[in-house]
């Protein structure tokens, strides 16, 4: 089973991907409070293998808050990936960013809020 940590601000969606992911039976979730700036040390403590946090425009979620916990976690728990979760609608240059801190091989890959929740349980079980 993959561990998974979600580190999202939006309440109703991180209760949605949890329940979406805690059917498959694949996953174990856990979820840490946006903000508090300990998720790559959570998930050194639970050695989780997956990292979805949020990027917008909240205290605590902007891009830059992200991209350090990733570089953290990178120090920490290498083997675990970081996946940014963004809104593509709502925040363009949020999105924008985040597609190029993937290029840039800050983060290992990037969704999509609007993606559906078959392709995001197809994508974290492929990674």
């Amino acid at each position: 089973m993959k561990k998974i940590m979600l580190c999202i601000h939006n309440c109703l969606m991180a209760a949605s991907i949890t329940h979406t992911l805690n059917q498959t039976g694949s996953f174990l979730v856990y979820s840490i409070c946006p903000g508090c700036k300990d998720a790559a040390k959570s998930c050194e403590q639970a050695s989780a293998d997956i990292l979805v946090m949020e990027a917008a425009y909240e205290l605590g979620t902007t891009l830059e808050d992200c991209l350090n916990e990733a570089q953290l976690l990178r120090s920490l728990r290498p083997q675990c990936k970081v996946i940014l979760l963004c809104d593509e609608n709502s925040a363009p240059e949020i999105a924008r960013q985040v597609a190029q801190a993937k290029k840039d091989e800050r983060i290992d890959d990037f969704i999509y809020s609007s993606v559906s929740q078959s392709y995001l349980t197809a994508l974290l079980s492929s990674i």
